[in-house]
């Protein structure tokens, strides 16, 4: 069974406190008009970079300068390694936990690398992480991450942000006694750590031109404790994450559907995103990962009216697209998968279904007799078995073009 999708909603419960601090502390806040200024940050004394303004940098690692940083600041990072972290301390239910950051940002600055900056995030959760209303309008682009115990780049409970021109690998490296929620087995669920970039609870932000390579899996959109909605992750090469999808987009939590059926999109549900003019390869080839995953992964959970469209999508673990859906009270209608050229896929088959060959795109209700509604429109698919497996009734697909495929729909 993809794991993915069955995944507990841990994260919700443990950083919830922390989140609903962060708001507090926004309420009420003025500012006043500002001149913006730019802090540089190189390892060492008289470092050389690209800049000048690196032989004279004030700041030797990344924290210290965005704590001296102010909203509509930016921090420049000159190439070298950097290993220093900042820590914020969480509340939970079952006691305090610590998040440690490579680089940690509650506020709306500008954090851009320089050609050769690298945040060694060994030791630390994260490599960045984006966190709070603070954060609201925050940009990370030009750095690489690498080696964090959980996400290379995580975003949380914010929006309008940017994430891009980063290199994001070798992360996700946390055991399941990690104290990091996401790197902890639940049930016969093994940890992914939250994967390379994972927008958590995130709306109107863009992760655009990454490469996320060498992680548990690529990029994750997830609402463990909001909606996730009107983002576009576009222009990203996500390739050689084994363990997991190169790109989810997952309900995991129980308020995005009611007890009717229907989506409540103030509480949660992951929707109106927008996947596009991603290459999308080999991922999942040593777990259970497709290329692009849709799911529902909680009973009252929601991943719906998301488009995807104009990808290259090929070698992936399952199905080029996947959409899953294991509870009868959820909902992955209204998405559409469009325009997309998709090769050889589902080389591991999919054991949750009865797909076990090569498959383009997959639909499934998971036994649940629930109608999907996905349109399948424009795509060329080629060198598969299946072209469309679908496993669920409401499909409207047309204008496909098969290429080399046995089967063009199997139903």
């Amino acid at each position: 069974m993809q794991r993915r999708i069955l995944r507990a909603v841990v994260p919700a419960a443990v950083l919830l406190g922390a989140i609903v601090a962060a708001g507090a502390g926004a309420a009420g806040a003025t500012t006043s008009p500002r001149a913006t200024r730019t802090l540089w940050v190189a390892p060492t004394a008289q470092a050389k970079g690209e800049s000048a303004a690196c032989a004279t940098a004030k700041y030797h690692q990344i924290n210290p300068a965005i704590a001296a940083a102010a909203a509509g600041d930016t921090v420049k990072v000159c190439a070298g390694t950097y290993t220093g972290s900042k820590k914020l301390v969480v509340s939970s239910p079952g006691g305090p936990i610590t998040v440690t950051s490579g680089a940690l940002i509650e506020k709306a600055i500008n954090l851009v690398g320089e050609p050769g900056a690298v945040i060694n995030a060994a030791g630390h959760i994260n490599g960045v992480t984006l966190f709070g209303p603070g954060a609201v309008g925050a940009k990370v682009t030009g750095l690489t991450t690498e080696n964090a115990i959980g996400e290379g780049i995580l975003a949380a409970a914010t929006g309008g942000i940017v994430i891009e021109n980063n290199t994001v690998e070798s992360n996700d490296n946390g055991g399941s006694k990690s104290s990091w929620p996401f790197c902890q087995a639940s049930g016969n669920v093994p940890n992914d750590c939250g994967e390379g970039i994972h927008l958590l609870s995130v709306t109107h932000s863009k992760v655009l031109d990454n490469t996320s390579e060498f992680n548990s899996g690529g990029i994750l959109l997830s609402d463990e404790f909001g909606p996730n909605d009107g983002n576009t992750v576009s222009g990203n090469l996500v390739l050689d994450n084994e363990s997991d999808c190169g790109i989810t987009v997952v309900g995991h939590s129980g308020t995005a559907v009611n007890k009717s059926g229907k989506p409540t999109p103030l509480t949660g549900g992951v929707y109106d995103n927008t996947i596009s003019k991603n290459i999308v390869i080999s991922n999942g080839t040593k777990g259970d990962g497709g290329g692009v995953l849709i799911a529902s992964g909680v009973s009252g959970g929601g991943s719906y009216n998301n488009t995807v469209t104009g990808n290259e999508i090929a070698g992936n673990g399952l199905s080029g697209v996947t959409i899953h859906q294991h509870f009868p009270l959820s909902d992955v209608s209204g998405n559409v998968i469009s325009g997309n050229w998709i090769g050889t896929n589902d080389l591991l088959g999919d054991p949750g279904t009865g797909d076990l060959v090569t498959t383009g795109v997959l639909t499934d209700n998971g036994g649940t007799h629930k109608t999907i509604k996905v349109t399948i429109v424009g795509n060329t698919i080629a060198w598969d078995v299946y072209g469309i497996y679908d496993d669920a009734p409401g499909l409207n697909q047309y204008g496909n073009t098969f290429l080399h495929v046995t089967t063009h729909v199997k139903h």
